[in-house]
C-alpha cells in the first residue's frame, strides 16, 4: 500500500482538535476497504495507557464500503476531545480499514 498518514493536535481552551490525513504517495489509485461508518478513530495515550478513544460509547452502521484515494490525493478525517485534563499525551489515529492501515501518532500537551 502506498498510503502515508499524519495527525495534528491543536489545543484550544476547552478541547483538542485532531486532523488525520491519509495521502496516496503512489502512482496509481488505492482502494481502502472501510469496515463500518466509522472511517477513522483517535485514541489518546498517557504514559502508554489509553485514556480516551473517540469511538468509545458510540455505535456505527456496520457496512463495508470502499473509498478510492487517487494517486497524489489525500483524505482528511477530523476529530476532537472535549474537556481534557492537563497533561502530556500522544494521539494515535488510524483508519478503520481491513488489511494494511495507515497509522499516525503525535505528542501534545494540554
Amino acid at each position: 500500500m502506498t498510503l502515508q498518514s499524519s495527525v495534528t493536535a491543536s489545543v484550544e481552551s476547552d478541547r483538542v482538535v485532531f486532523e488525520y490525513t491519509v495521502e496516496n504517495v503512489g502512482d496509481s489509485p488505492e482502494d481502502v476497504q472501510l469496515r463500518s461508518a466509522l472511517t477513522a478513530d483517535f485514541a489518546v495515550l498517557e504514559d502508554g495507557e489509553e485514556v480516551w478513544r473517540a469511538s468509545d460509547g458510540q455505535m456505527f452502521a456496520q457496512m463495508m464500503q470502499t473509498e478510492t484515494i487517487d494517486a497524489g490525493d489525500g483524505e482528511t478525517f477530523p476529530g476532537e476531545w472535549d474537556d481534557p485534563e492537563p497533561g502530556d499525551y500522544t494521539v494515535v489515529a488510524e483508519l478503520n480499514a481491513t488489511g494494511d492501515t495507515a497509522e499516525a501518532r503525535t505528542d501534545f500537551s494540554v
